[in-house]
């Protein structure tokens, strides 16, 4: 046997696409990067909007795996150096203020969808 035969085989083994990577058309989709504590608030999610966007408002789930762990609402948006946004859209890094979510509860690589 030789060298093409090896290649053949490790090529159809390639695990494929992630689950938290499959994101239906339209729906709302963040990964979340860090999460943070800010006294008086609430707690802070932040991460780049993969799909769709989200309001100021909108009720919102927070998942791992598929399986769903938290609901909770959107108390604010922020960007770097822009703050009072009321949309978040497909492409922008940003920060989620939710309610009635702890900081123990999610953590980096969950994903926040509506």
């Amino acid at each position: 046997m030789g060298w093409k035969f090896w290649k053949q085989s490790q090529a159809n083994t390639f695990p494929g696409t992630r689950p938290q990577d499959v994101v239906p058309p339209g729906a709302f989709a963040l990964t979340i990067e860090d999460v943070f504590s800010i006294t008086g608030r609430g707690t802070v999610v932040t991460g780049r909007v993969q799909a769709g966007s989200a309001a100021v408002g909108d009720q919102v789930v927070i998942s791992r795996a598929r399986q769903v762990l938290v609901q909770s609402q959107i108390d604010g948006i922020e960007m770097f150096k822009k703050s009072g946004l009321t949309v978040a859209n497909a492409g922008d890094n940003v920060g989620l203020l939710l309610r009635g979510v702890s900081k123990d509860q999610v953590t980096r690589g969950d994903v926040i969808g509506k």
